[in-house]
């Protein structure tokens, strides 16, 4: 199937951005900015986010999660409009993120250091850790009664496990659940880190 311009009619590759020919694209961005649309260039946007170089934030668009590009010319160009939007998703994603460390952080100290919890420190937490039925433990009075943990989305913990940096996290090296944190490998240092990485 032949792609064209929508503008003028002229062929374009089937891979090309788009819908407009690189002329088109070229004209509509000088009307955009002779109407005052903000744009920001590579270097612009680096020093935005803290990047050492042009070249650097450009390797991070390639791999994609960055603010859309304007698609001109093959011009590295941001409008200011939609970085702001994306800093507010980012934002959002990193109050949820944070609010998430924190109910797992709560239910594994919850259940690392309750003798009636922790049978055996071999043993794996399994579905405890997000907090879904109500589990024996010690209450702040000292009783032996059900306790709540707090309830954690799964789906959203395990996207948060997999964007957790190894490096920083080596008890999360080897497995690909939180379920599967054995009792011995969870410890204050662990709590602490994950509680302020968001």
């Amino acid at each position: 199937m032949r792609r064209v311009c929508s503008q003028c009619g002229a062929v374009i590759n089937q891979y090309h951005p788009g819908n407009l020919c690189f002329p088109c694209q070229g004209k509509q961005l000088e009307q955009e900015i002779n109407a005052g649309e903000h744009l920001i260039d590579a270097e612009g946007y680096a020093a935005i986010l803290g990047l050492d170089s042009a070249e650097t934030l450009k390797r991070k668009a390639r791999e994609g999660g960055l603010a859309p590009r304007v698609p001109r010319n093959k011009k590295w160009l941001w409008r200011k409009d939609d970085i702001e939007a994306w800093f507010k998703q980012e934002q959002r994603k990193g109050d949820a993120f944070r609010r998430l460390a924190q109910g797992i952080a709560s239910n594994l100290r919850t259940c690392r250091y309750d003798s009636v919890i922790c049978l055996s420190l071999s043993d794996k937490i399994g579905s405890k850790v997000y907090g879904r039925e109500h589990i024996l433990g010690t209450t702040d009075t000292g009783r032996v009664e059900p306790i709540t943990l707090v309830k954690v989305d799964k789906s959203i913990a395990l996207k948060m496990l997999e964007q957790l940096p190894k490096k920083d996290f080596s008890e999360l090296v080897s497995i690909t659940d939180w379920a599967d944190l054995t009792y011995d490998s969870i410890n204050k240092d662990l709590m602490a880190r994950l509680e302020a990485y968001f």
